[in-house]
């Protein structure tokens, strides 16, 4: 589906590679590691978005669909949670169900700054949900919030993973919890990133 060879990613220092990262369908993969290691850089390359890296990135399809769920909701403000969702895509009387499946039924007509952060984190989900995307990337989905409403978030993405044996999925994530539950392979990045080793058939990697 979509394949990276990173030689090297660099700001004022070494950052990552070299690292290759193949992404089959319906592949769960857990990018983990502490505050500043890379993980986000990496699936900002991932996805597209950074270009400024020495590498090839593959896609194996003209067609293929990548959602992006960043740590910050980045809904728009002076946009209701209906219109944001109808501006990524979802039909109007698609709105309701799109909020139902993440457990939300009766803030369509809110304004982002009327939801709690787990709330809006939702309907970020939903939003990513909507195009139907080959691969999904969420970047640290349950971080800033309360350990009982991570783990009420965590259990729904489970659930719909579950319901879409198809979708792949890269998450960033420091907690080695969210690896356990949602992943079925781990990439384990720290600060030695000079060379990183992708889990095959086995559950952890490490890095260094």
């Amino acid at each position: 589906m979509l394949e990276l060879r990173l030689e090297s990613k660099a700001y004022d220092r070494s950052l990552l590679g070299p690292l290759t990262i193949k992404i089959e369908p319906g592949q769960r993969l857990a990018l983990i590691g502490p505050s500043g290691c890379g993980k986000t850089t990496l699936l900002n390359i991932l996805s597209g978005l950074d270009s400024d890296y020495i590498g090839v990135r593959y896609v194996q399809r003209d067609d293929l669909l990548i959602a992006y769920m960043f740590q910050e909701p980045r809904l728009l403000p002076w946009r209701t949670v209906a219109q944001n969702l109808v501006l990524a895509g979802v039909s109007p009387d698609a709105v309701d169900s799109a909020l139902s499946e993440v457990g939300l039924h009766d803030v369509a007509g809110l304004y982002p700054r009327q939801l709690s952060l787990g709330m809006a984190r939702r309907v970020a989900l939903a939003r990513a949900l909507a195009i139907k995307p080959d691969l999904l990337l969420l970047d640290e989905p349950l971080v800033s919030l309360d350990p009982q409403m991570a783990s009420q978030l965590r259990q729904l993405l489970k659930k719909l993973l579950a319901e879409r044996p198809w979708l792949s999925m890269v998450l960033v994530s420091h907690d080695p919890v969210d690896a356990r539950e949602l992943a079925d392979s781990w990439l384990s990045l720290d600060f030695k990133n000079e060379r990183v080793l992708l889990p095959s058939e086995e559950k952890t990697a490490s890095a260094g």
